[in-house]
């Protein structure tokens, strides 16, 4: 606490100022700031609480509540925005809007930015809506046939938008990232090919279809392979003379070690159709999976691998293997899909998915948040920087997490394994949906403990009377505080 007005003032300019645990625009934080007050009280109890508020309480006890709300204040908001694929592939965007203290016919826009590929095409969508103190909140549905330019498959952001004077006008747009899917490109090349592959990953394209455009290149029998510009490379039985460096590398039945795998590749082995694998090392990577009914009648045996965790045995000799490091990423299936009742089990598609997600994981969960929020970030190699009002973090390793206090548009760039820059993908960050609602009611306020009278000064009673009494007042209506200041 402060020992005297000099403390005390600048703990108040401390409010005020950017930062984490200072003012800004999310949630107050009541509990916090009763505690705060009964800290106060149990020294000083004749001390009075006061909180200046635009919120109704309904209870509040041990707390005096100054409603500083204006009479004509009204607040138009909106709250969400959805952008969903139909059964065409096409986008279905929902806006969710509302306003507060007004009764009141507004219109709801909607701006799509690069539609369908085209970097300068701009749609435009409104409809209007009646809103009263009944029906405060809506949400407004805009489907192909309301888009006169014909239907959206792709975009690149959406800002939906109010256009009113309002006394609030920080919440009255927002912004939807997150429509122009990032490509994942993955090659399939095999000296014998097969559709197993083919299908897992087919099957990952569709589940994957919010996030990722998973494009898929399927070679003939000894059509010349790629070994860059590829996010996946699949290499069944012939191996290339060299190791691929920008992508997630799987070789499926090596016979050959290529040139920078760390591989040393021995004898091929057959063995009873009916031997099983047994387990290895647990890793994300086998996650969900039981190598006790995988079998095989035919492996690799592999005589060296620097650097590899080893996933599954077969009698003690590893047929599965991992190479995770910021310079490589490998698996090795050491036997062959022909002699193994892997492609019957629910084992080889539940493999392919876990691959997918450990090394081309979502950036992001989710490409809108609230202030108050956690954005927690996975890259796919080995940096990611996040920049937005003017901060920038950067993540050695590419994961790292953000505690969001400000709204505003976000940028996330990050770079492949082999130091290439991937697209740049955003995200919005919102002020809290219950902040917006200028004219609501709560229940109670978290009560304030009473403390039996003690002797104390007047000058300390002032004081510290006058400490918990901003402190509420910050607390509570630091949204007005950030219009105002």
């Amino acid at each position: 606490g402060a020992e005297n007005r000099e403390d005390a003032l600048g703990m108040l300019d401390a409010l005020l100022s950017e930062g984490v645990g200072r003012c800004d625009f999310g949630e107050a934080d009541m509990e916090k700031a009763v505690t705060l007050a009964e800290s106060v009280l149990s020294s000083n109890t004749k001390a009075g609480i006061y909180l200046y508020t635009g919120t109704d309480y309904t209870y509040h006890n041990g707390v005096e509540t100054v409603n500083i709300a204006s009479d004509n204040e009204w607040n138009a908001t909106i709250l969400g925005v959805r952008a969903e694929l139909d059964n065409d592939n096409h986008y279905k965007i929902t806006v969710d809007a509302a306003c507060y203290g007004k009764t009141d016919f507004i219109t709801v826009a909607c701006e799509v930015y690069g539609a369908n590929g085209d970097p300068d095409s701009v749609v435009k969508l409104e409809k209007g809506e009646f809103f009263d103190p009944s029906d405060e909140e809506k949400s407004v549905v805009f489907t192909s046939d309301d888009i006169t330019s014909g239907a959206i498959y792709s975009y690149d952001y959406i800002s939906a938008y109010v256009s009113v004077r309002d006394s609030f006008a920080d919440d009255n747009s927002f912004f939807l990232y997150g429509g122009a899917r990032p490509i994942i490109k993955v090659q399939y090349a095999s000296s014998s090919p097969n559709n197993f592959f083919e299908s897992a990953v087919r099957s990952l394209r569709e589940f994957k279809k919010e996030v990722f455009d998973v494009q898929f290149t399927s070679l003939k029998e000894n059509e010349e392979f790629a070994t860059e510009g590829f996010d996946l490379y699949i290499f069944e039985h012939k191996m290339p003379d060299v190791l691929p460096t920008d992508g997630v590398v799987l070789l499926v039945d090596p016979r050959t070690a290529p040139i920078g795998s760390e591989l040393q590749i021995g004898d091929a082995y057959r063995v009873d159709s009916g031997s099983i694998l047994s387990p290895g090392s647990d890793h994300e990577l086998t996650k969900y999976t039981d190598p006790t009914r995988i079998t095989i009648a035919k492996y690799n045996d592999i005589l060296l691998n620097e650097g590899y965790e080893e996933l599954m045995f077969y009698n003690g000799r590893p047929v599965m293997l991992l190479r995770d490091t910021a310079e490589s990423r490998v698996i090795v299936w050491a036997f062959d899909l022909n002699f193994s009742n892997i492609i019957a089990l629910p084992d080889f598609s539940i493999l392919i998915y876990n691959m997918f997600n450990y090394f081309i994981p979502e950036t992001m969960e989710k490409s809108s948040f609230e202030v108050g929020d956690t954005a927690v970030f996975n890259g796919r190699g080995s940096n990611l920087t996040v920049t937005g009002n003017g901060e920038e973090y950067v993540f050695d390793g590419g994961v790292g997490e953000i505690a969001l206090t400000r709204p505003g548009t976000y940028a996330v760039n990050q770079t492949s394994i082999g130091g290439a820059a991937l697209a740049e993908e955003r995200f919005f960050v919102k002020i809290p949906s219950s902040e917006s609602d200028t004219s609501k009611t709560v229940d109670a306020l978290p009560s304030v403990a009473v403390f039996e009278a003690e002797g104390v000064g007047y000058q300390d009673l002032l004081f510290y009377f006058s400490i918990a009494l901003v402190t509420l007042l910050f607390a509570e209506w630091v949204l007005e505080i950030k219009k105002n200041y």
